[in-house]
């Protein structure tokens, strides 16, 4: 047998044998399962428990709807027609004691109908006069 056909052999051969595909992210998803596997996994929360949590969430964030109305009623100004306005600059500096949540209760707060204020989002300096209306108590 000569060299020529040893080489024709061997790349019969070759052509022959198919090719394996290999995942190229299959050895980082390994080194990830072994982290998993020696820390082990977060226990899983079943619908009781996310219910319970839900609950939890909305209650607080009533209280601090609550919190944010009677502030309002008690530092701003009685208009004739029964509502109680305060301006953002104000409000914000009597706020920012209690919490540092203040644009995220107002949004909630003008979602269930409580207060009511121009624009979508009140930021310090650019909106400090704008007036914030109580319409109601929660």
């Amino acid at each position: 047998m000569s060299t020529s056909d040893k080489s024709m052999q061997y790349d019969k051969e070759f052509v022959k044998r198919p090719k394996e595909r290999k995942n190229h992210l299959a050895s980082r998803v390994n080194k990830f399962q072994e982290i998993v596997n020696q820390t082990g996994a977060p226990p899983s929360a079943d619908q009781a428990d996310l219910a319970h949590r839900g609950h939890e969430v909305r209650e607080q964030v009533l209280e601090e709807m609550k919190q944010l109305c009677q502030i309002i009623q008690s530092n701003g100004q009685k208009q004739e027609d029964g509502t109680i306005t305060i301006t953002f600059g104000d409000l914000f500096e009597i706020y920012t004691n209690v919490s540092d949540k203040l644009v995220g209760i107002l949004l909630k707060a003008r979602k269930h109908g409580y207060l009511k204020f121009q624009g979508e989002m009140l930021l310090q300096h650019r909106d400090e006069n704008v007036i914030i209306n109580l319409i109601r108590l929660p």
